[in-house]
């Protein structure tokens, strides 16, 4: 089981670095062409990796947390290993949200461009349960952040059950405007690369930047936690309008 859990981390480390820099490159390559077709089924071939790796990872820690972790239980007390699952368990539960987060975004990101006006493939039970299954781990994820008194769950729980909600008013909705499919796969994706990078700040970023987060910069982690998901909030809504305004039927 340590061996499984060790190759998942380094397959998900691996990846997720890859993921960092490839996001970028359909983001500022021509949208169509065959340099962003190419480099967007990369990103999302790394995310989708990025994601069932974070899913095993998780879902070891949270059924058998010391497994991965502790190589000789048996030099600690009883209470010391309480209270290192009991920490374990709290990260992998966010770690499970966020690949679910990624998991679902980018697929759904996917068969939107790929479908385009058809929503048949979107309105498959697997593709459903998974939007649905991203609601409910938001609100896993709230009720815990809520009982320990952390803003950082509080606030990616509502950002995924917001995801959540939307995705499933997309699927479902009676009449799509022209070119929503669009506008829907960018918001997929940026919402993809939120969860690629909180994750990358939350689990290694926040070591790497230790020796910068100190004297008058103390205390600055939740800016670093929050900063994805308000940045790409921020290029979803300006993004969205921009071309909403652009498909909108031209009035003679």
């Amino acid at each position: 089981m340590f061996t499984l859990h060790q190759l998942a981390f380094y397959l998900h480390v691996s990846f997720g670095a890859l993921s960092l820099l490839m996001f970028w490159i359909p983001m500022f390559t021509r949208k169509g062409s065959l340099d962003h077709k190419r480099f967007g089924r990369y990103f999302a071939m790394a995310m989708y990796t990025v994601s069932l790796s974070g899913l095993l990872m998780s879902s070891m820690d949270l059924l058998f947390p010391l497994a991965g972790h502790v190589d000789s239980p048996d030099q600690l007390t009883e209470e010391k290993l309480e209270e290192i699952a009991a920490e374990i368990r709290e990260g992998a539960l966010f770690l499970f949200s966020l690949s679910i987060l990624v998991l679902t975004t980018t697929r759904h990101g996917w068969l939107v461009i790929l479908q385009r006006d058809n929503r048949t493939a979107l309105k498959h039970p697997a593709h459903v349960a998974l939007c649905v299954a991203l609601g409910l781990a938001a609100v896993g994820l709230f009720v815990q952040g809520w009982r320990t008194g952390s803003p950082l769950f509080m606030g990616f729980a509502v950002l995924e059950a917001v995801v959540s909600a939307t995705t499933l008013h997309y699927i479902y909705k009676s009449v799509l405007s022209p070119k929503e499919w669009w506008i829907e796969h960018l918001g997929a994706l940026i919402a993809s690369g939120i969860g690629a990078y909180t994750a990358f700040f939350v689990f290694g970023g926040s070591r790497l930047l230790s020796e910068f987060l100190q004297g008058p910069f103390e205390g600055w982690n939740l800016v670093f936690w929050f900063a994805p998901g308000v940045i790409g909030g921020i290029a979803t809504t300006v993004l969205s309008r921009q071309y909403r305004r652009k498909f909108a039927p031209k009035v003679a």
